[in-house]
């Protein structure tokens, strides 16, 4: 069967001796399908501002009025993250190195099943609007949540820049250079910053719905007319293979392998946990809907969708390149297009018809429009809830006023995200490994830092602050260092004999700068770039518990309440020995008033019961038996003041004693409506107020 295909291929190829450079580029129609996307983008964005509440609180703006529905949030979480970056470097990849990048979605699939039933439960009851209020909640630091923030803010416009930049090359490509891919970049930062700070969060879900569709459409179209281009599959495996880009095992643990089975999946799954299940982007919007169910089914939706979209992709590069090769031209190998141009060049080399390159354009700035307004969206969140919200001046500006600042700082993000465009422009190889690098090596550390306030209740501010920062400064470093260093810029070799060209394509030698590096740094920058969102995560961990017992030792204290931990890890050490949470210095902090329902749901003993502060069933029930001694007498006594709403009052106040030690608050109403004398209700007061801490919180010393 394989030599059936092949000589058919060979046959067919050989009836072109030789493969010119295509000039085709977009015509009118192409330039008015085009503009109609980018009208109904920012349509979308004004109609937004004009209905509703019309944008005029920050509960709205940022957060929906937490009433969207299920569906649009669910895709809007999926294409805000498989923007151009996806549609241009997964075929690119599949093109230049094969198809063992198909085991990247697995790692995808397994992250939106973890985040669902880890993260979104822990923020979900949290009513936050920044994910990093958890941050200051957990640490009791408000230096732990500043860094988080900055982490995201630094991704946030690492990723927008790459992501404008993403289709800025195609649009190039497609029109000749007629439009310079300066002109593309300033255009998504305007109309993503538009629709944006009109709009606000409502605006960015529904421009994502819009812009889903246009992607979808844009993808398989390509992938049916290629794959009709090359033969059919038979024939796309074959040429595939023939080139050596069939490789379905790649076992080895070694990370400095570009592309293995264990990098792609274990790799892809940590980056893609940080994305679905702590980025603010995510937070924000699963934070929005109306229940937990619904917010966990928004994130496991993305597993069909990602599947979808990321494989749709993937089999588009693997049929682009099998038409190419079948007529015995391979594009970038001839040096007529860029790793990131492969996609475009095919469309208009193959589907110039009128209207389709407008579509396939619309496309590719869907995904980047949709990268950009929820990396906008977010950041201003997060600057105007974290760092400007605190300040008591802008704490009592109205909310109109407070609008006002969070969409000048969409603004002010937009600016920023579209000079990283530029900066982007320099950078090599495909979009994907660009992103994938930087993103990783900054969202690596922060998903460290959320794992060290969940996982380990005896982390301390300390190690939360030093942690994270050597974490991205490692992950930081492997990544600006093999990018300097021209590191894993490979891909393998095709058939060039039937491409008509003149000049041939500048030889490059991927080893000449790493030979001029030390062994030890060559090998510290030859790690592949799918491992430096564990680099990160694993140096934030390692290093934050380290400093934290390190600081314990020094006096530094943690208290942790329960609802800032996952439950498993609150019932793992809930039953470990008193000793050997005192050794960890582990202080437990839950609500009075929901000790009950908590620890029923949980299945676990109450901590008051096992405190020294807590009385006994039988000691509680004398308390209420003096306690209703002690009102009895004080309505006889005093009528007028102590009433019988009042005894009953006392009454209930030493019950709830009983259950987890009443607190101050109640021992001193007690005294102050004994006024002095009532040794029954002075009794109450000192025996039940033994608990350990003020107010509504009761803290347990393990």
């Amino acid at each position: 069967m394989e030599q059936l295909i092949g000589s058919v291929a060979m046959a067919a190829a050989s009836m072109k001796d030789q493969v010119y450079y295509s000039n085709n580029q977009f015509i009118w129609a192409d330039y008015l399908v085009f503009s109609v996307f980018l009208v109904g983008s920012a349509a979308i964005g004004i109609y937004f501002s004009m209905t509703g509440g019309r944008q005029k609180t920050t509960t709205e703006y940022l957060m929906g009025d937490r009433s969207m529905q299920l569906v649009p949030v669910s895709i809007s979480i999926l294409v805000s993250f498989t923007s151009a970056i996806l549609i241009l470097g997964s075929p690119a990849e599949i093109y230049l190195n094969g198809i063992i990048y198909f085991y990247y979605v697995i790692g995808m699939m397994l992250a939106c099943i973890i985040s669902a039933y880890t993260f979104v439960p822990l923020f979900f009851p949290l009513k936050m609007t920044s994910s990093f209020e958890y941050l200051e909640e957990r640490f009791g630091s408000r230096a732990v949540r500043i860094v988080g923030n900055l982490l995201y803010i630094l991704k946030g416009i690492v990723y927008m820049g790459i992501a404008m930049y993403a289709p800025s090359t195609a649009m190039e490509q497609v029109t000749g250079k007629v439009f310079k891919k300066e002109y593309a970049i300033v255009m998504s930062g305007v109309i993503g910053t538009f629709y944006t700070m009109l709009g606000g969060l409502k605006a960015v879900v529904w421009t994502d719905v819009f812009q889903a569709g246009v992607m979808i459409s844009g993808v398989f179209g390509i992938f049916i007319r290629a794959a009709v281009d090359a033969g059919g599959f038979g024939s796309m495996y074959y040429y595939a293979e023939k080139y050596d880009r069939i490789v379905w095992w790649e076992g080895s643990p070694d990370p400095t392998e570009r592309h293995t089975m264990w990098g792609l999946i274990i790799g892809s799954a940590i980056g893609w946990v940080y994305t679905m299940g702590v980025n603010q982007a995510s937070v924000q919007r699963f934070s929005s809907l109306p229940s937990l169910a619904k917010a966990k089914w928004s994130v496991l939706l993305n597993v069909p969708g990602s599947l979808i979209l990321t494989w749709g992709s993937c089999f588009m590069g693997l049929a682009i390149f099998g038409y190419y090769a079948s007529i015995g031209c391979d594009i970038y190998g001839a040096g007529w297009v860029g790793k990131n141009q492969i996609v475009p060049y095919y469309v208009m080399d193959r589907m110039a018809v009128p209207c389709f390159p407008g579509l396939f354009v619309a496309a590719l700035f869907s995904g980047a429009l949709s990268s950009i307004s929820s990396s906008l969206n977010a950041c201003s969140a997060i600057v105007w809830k974290d760092i400007l919200q605190p300040f008591s001046y802008f704490s009592r500006l109205s909310e109109r006023t407070a609008t006002i600042i969070t969409k000048a700082l969409v603004l002010l993000f937009g600016i920023l995200g579209t000079g990283m465009g530029f900066i982007a422009t320099s950078l090599g190889g495909t979009v994907l490994q660009a992103s994938l690098s930087f993103s990783g090596a900054t969202g690596g550390p922060s998903l460290g830092l959320f794992l060290l306030g969940a996982l380990f209740p005896f982390v301390n501010w300390v190690g939360g602050l030093v942690g994270p920062i050597v974490g991205v400064t490692l992950s930081m470093w492997v990544s600006i260092g093999a990018y300097s260093s021209s590191k894993q810029e490979v891909e393998v070799p095709a058939d060039t004999s039937r491409c008509n060209y003149t000049v041939l394509p500048p030889t490059r030698d991927p080893t000449a700068m790493s030979a001029t590096l030390p062994p030890g740094l060559d090998a510290w920058y030859s790690i592949s770039y799918l491992w430096y969102p564990a680099v990160g995560v694993f140096t934030t961990i390692i290093v934050g518990v380290i400093v934290s017992l390190i600081a314990s030792l020094f006096g530094v204290q943690t208290k942790t309440h329960r609802k800032f931990v996952f439950p498993l890890v609150y019932k793992l050490f809930n039953s470990l020995p008193k000793g050997c949470m005192t050794t960890f210095n582990i202080t437990f902090i839950e609500d009075d008033d929901n000790d009950d329902e908590n620890d029923s749901k949980n299945n676990v003993t109450p901590f008051a019961a096992k405190s020294d502060a807590s009385v006994s069933s039988e000691e509680a029930a004398g308390k209420a038996h003096q306690a209703d001694g002690s009102a009895a007498f004080l309505a006889d006594k005093n009528d007028e003041q102590h009433t019988d709403g009042e005894a009953v009052d006392m009454t209930q106040m030493a019950e709830s004693g009983s259950n987890a030690g009443a607190n101050k608050n109640s021992s001193v109403s007690l005294r102050n409506r004994a006024s002095g004398g009532l040794d029954n209700s002075a009794f109450v007061s000192d025996t039940a107020g033994k608990s350990p801490t003020d107010g509504a919180l009761t803290e347990v010393q393990m």
